[in-house]
């Protein structure tokens, strides 16, 4: 009688559920007839946008199983140890091959590069439950083992498409007026001490150049007359200044409304000369600081003013976090671009002297997620300062003549494959200089 074994259906099972995943993911797969020895089929590449196949292939093998748990598995993930034979063969090929692990009793697929085993144990590898599945979002993963890295200029066109991005910039909604009018003196330095002498605590959001006075603040009845000629002080439509084709009226401008936000956010943030950055004042001697902020989604929060204690438990830094301000005219239009950064003190106040290695360790950690979370949050912490109920106050009764728009998120034709881009060498470690330099 002619038969078909159980391990035959299996093994057939895995291999149509990996061809239907692979064409889900734009990939053409292609089985290969029965005279196979160790590669169940080959996956040839395709561009999402083009829709022209590449001519790039990677070879498949396909392990299928009913319900058997995986060595060493457990929630986060499991080991799989390949037969010296196939590791052999596949070692020959002149194509990348991928082992695509099939489960049937949970649909769950995963998926590895033969050669991802560790130099000293290279037939054992360790599957990620979270970052190896087989799907799309592998895509660019998977197509980047196609690329000749003995070539220069050797690349795959990214394999997913429609990806937001989010701009690090804001609209700026300016105030309508603005004041204008002739300074007593030349330059802002000479201003800034004589009204520090009149009053240590007046503001100071106002610009001084060439004896001309630009403020979004009304001097009369403040502190500001100390430094303003009498009478000459107009208010008039603040287009008249923020859209001049002249470069040094311009440059004014930005200074001014980089001092203005400076004066708006002084309750909550604190200007580094040396960073040119905004960051998060500490609300105390070796204080942290925890605020909530609106994310994409919902409500969320985050520690802001974080202390790094050293294994005596004493404080060793105290990283904020921060953004550097730019603000840049497109059109008849003023936005703010964000920089997240960090500033780092030693108490919460006093800088850290080794700072500049501390942020560069830091920012070396930083993913996109990080940074987009961060930015997300200066956009709220932006948008919340200039809530205003009447006037120029906001709705606390603070000064907060500059008020920010979100900007939608931008659809790009193409999605960046960060975690393609983060792929190492298995081995790198392995294989890293120990000895000593003297």
């Amino acid at each position: 009688m002619k038969q078909v074994s159980k391990s035959q259906i299996t093994g057939q099972r895995g291999e149509l559920l990996v061809a239907d995943r692979t064409l889900a993911m734009g990939f053409i797969f292609d089985e290969r007839n029965r005279l196979e020895t160790g590669i169940d089929g080959t996956i040839e590449l395709r561009d999402p946008v083009t829709e022209q196949t590449l001519a790039q292939w990677i070879g498949a093998q396909v392990k299928t199983t009913d319900s058997d748990r995986y060595s060493y598995e457990d929630d986060a993930g499991f080991e799989y140890l390949l037969k010296p034979d196939d590791l052999a063969y596949w070692r020959g090929a002149n194509i990348p091959v991928i082992i695509i692990l099939v489960r049937l009793s949970d649909a769950s697929m995963y998926w590895k590069p033969v050669d991802a085993g560790q130099l000293t144990e290279p037939r054992r590898l360790r599957f990620d439950k979270a970052a190896d599945r087989y799907e799309k979002s592998a895509a660019d993963r998977i197509a980047a083992l196609c690329i000749d890295k003995n070539r220069l200029g050797s690349h795959v066109p990214p394999m997913l498409t429609g990806e937001p991005v989010h701009l690090t910039m804001v609209r700026v909604i300016l105030p309508e007026r603005i004041f204008v009018g002739a300074s007593l003196f030349a330059s802002r330095r000479e201003a800034a001490k004589e009204l520090a002498q009149a009053d240590p605590r007046a503001p100071f959001d106002w610009v001084v150049r060439d004896r001309r006075f630009i403020s979004f603040r009304d001097p009369d009845g403040t502190a500001l007359t100390e430094i303003v000629d009498d009478g000459s002080v107009e208010a008039v439509e603040t287009e008249a200044v923020s859209l001049s084709d002249d470069t040094d009226e311009e440059n004014a401008f930005i200074d001014l409304l980089r001092r203005t936000l400076s004066v708006q956010l002084d309750d909550r943030l604190s200007y580094d000369r040396e960073a040119r950055a905004l960051y998060f004042q500490a609300p105390g001697h070796n204080r942290p600081l925890k605020i909530s902020y609106q994310s994409l989604v919902k409500g969320t929060s985050a520690e802001v003013v974080t202390l790094w204690r050293g294994k005596d438990g004493r404080v060793g830094s105290v990283r904020h976090h921060a953004f550097v301000p730019r603000f840049q005219r497109i059109g008849d239009d003023w936005y703010l671009s964000v920089t997240p950064t960090f500033v780092f003190t030693r108490d919460g106040h006093r800088p850290h002297p080794d700072a500049g290695a501390l942020i560069a360790g830091k920012k070396k950690k930083e993913k996109n997620g990080a940074i987009r979370g961060q930015f997300i949050m200066w956009r709220d912490v932006l948008m919340k300062s200039a809530e205003v109920s009447d006037g120029l106050f906001g709705a606390s009764g603070r000064y907060a003549p500059l008020r920010f728009e979100a900007l939608p998120p931008v659809l790009m034709p193409r999605a960046v494959p960060e975690a393609a881009w983060r792929t190492e060498d298995p081995n790198a470690a392995d294989m890293a200089d120990t000895e000593e330099l003297f």
